[in-house]
């Protein structure tokens, strides 16, 4: 195994496996609108097909991040998923299986929802909203046009690739900047994990040659509201919480706003691996904003950045 093909680094998660990869392995990337360059990555085409693309790039696996490997507490996700989704996932799998190249689909928690938690792969804890229904139908599509595909269930986070459009991480960090204000959602919850040491997961899944269906996610469950004041704490911004009602009389309904916290033991048992705790994530996180790391992902582009208040 040495070349991935990298579909939709437009994403965190894309954009971010990408550069991640290419420190090892030949990485070829595809975006629909531009040449969305990663550094040493080689930007294919954005007019190639499914099939050119994966016959240009020749890879041992094609990594599929489309829409739904964003992460469920991202605002712009929600308006992001459409039907679209479900066809597109499904005509990459399908140029993958007739390439006789391996697939694997970053997809998402918000599938679940409460008041379960922590749900294994076979959870009857669905979300029924139109976009955890779509979703859904994305990952069958992918099944019925490549059996032996990979599917990963997830909520990733990491720094953006568009200084143009910051990423969530980034507004969130703004937000608290300017406003000293965390105000968060403290009902619904997740298992977030850092891009970064996804990838490392993904790697050794890529390596193993597993398919099917696979919780990845943080050892941490914490909700938006949380995540929000660690983070800010790690960046030394001064913040205040306001109060939020925290007693519920029905179960939340609407896409990502309730449980869909994960659990990983299949995937721990498989390659042998721990989960990263949210601290270790998010230190991880603040290293690659001093490190140089942001500054290979967005090139030569220019990025506001964000340092630790005195």
């Amino acid at each position: 195994m040495d070349k991935f093909l990298i579909v939709g680094v437009d994403t965190v998660a894309g954009a971010n496996l990408a550069l991640s990869l290419a420190e090892k392995y030949h990485v070829t990337t595809w975006h629909p609108e531009d040449k969305f360059d990663v550094v040493n990555c080689d930007a294919l085409d954005p007019t190639d097909s499914p099939r050119d693309a994966i016959e240009n790039a020749a890879p041992d696996w094609v990594i599929y991040c489309g829409p739904e490997s964003r992460s469920s507490w991202d605002p712009t996700t929600k308006g992001l998923i459409n039907e679209t989704i479900v066809e597109n996932a499904g005509e990459w799998a399908n140029a993958s299986t007739k390439a006789n190249v391996r697939f694997l689909m970053i997809s998402s928690d918000s599938l679940f929802t409460g008041p379960w938690m922590f749900h294994d792969e076979q959870s009857l804890g669905h979300c029924q909203s139109v976009e955890a229904v779509t979703i859904r139908a994305a990952e069958e599509a992918v099944r019925l046009a490549s059996p032996h595909a990979l599917i990963m269930r997830t909520n990733t986070y990491g720094w953006s690739a568009d200084p143009s459009r910051n990423g969530w991480i980034e507004n969130l960090l703004a937000e608290v900047e300017m406003r000293r204000v965390v105000e968060q959602d403290s009902i619904r919850h997740a298992t977030p994990i850092l891009i970064t040491d996804l990838t490392a997961i993904i790697e050794r899944a890529c390596l193993e040659n597993l398919s099917g269906t696979f919780h990845v996610a943080g050892a941490e469950r914490v909700s938006p509201l949380n995540f929000t004041q660690r983070l800010s704490d790690l960046f030394e911004l001064p913040w205040l919480a306001i109060k939020k009602e925290t007693t519920l009389t029905e179960v939340p309904q609407d896409f990502a706003s309730g449980e869909c916290s994960l659990q990983t033991k299949e995937i721990r048992k498989a390659l042998c691996v721990a989960m990263p705790l949210l601290s270790e994530g998010l230190q991880r996180l603040y290293e690659q904003s001093a490190n140089g790391y942001r500054d290979k992902l967005v090139g030569n582009r220019n990025y506001k950045t964000i340092s630790r208040v005195a």
